[in-house]
């Protein structure tokens, strides 16, 4: 399931910037961003793909890449990938959060 959602990302991210189309799958912005998202919809919030729009993914790209550009320099600090998620996964649940009571309401 998560393989699926993260091709949905890897596409979106693909069609933003498509320059990156030649690497994309070890960019930053796939590695960190794409998987920090997937693994905060899936494992954190308890979401099944189907109930994840393209909308929802979207935003979360765009607001992720800006997150990750903000707190480049702590990222590219923290040795294990893994961990280098985590720093995002917080302030995109808070996004994913609001999208979605948006959405609702």
């Amino acid at each position: 399931m998560i393989h699926e959602l993260n091709a949905r990302i890897v596409k979106i991210i693909g069609t933003k910037y498509p320059r990156l189309r030649t690497m994309i799958r070890n960019h930053p912005y796939t590695k960190i961003v794409g998987m920090g998202i997937a693994k905060c919809l899936v494992d954190d919030m308890g979401m099944q793909e189907s109930e994840i729009s393209d909308a929802l993914l979207e935003e979360m790209v765009d607001k992720g890449i800006a997150l990750y550009h903000e707190n480049e320099a702590e990222i590219k600090e923290i040795p294990v990938l893994e961990h280098k998620r985590r720093v995002l996964c917080d302030r995109l649940k808070t996004i994913a959060t609001e999208h979605l009571e948006a959405a609702a309401g």
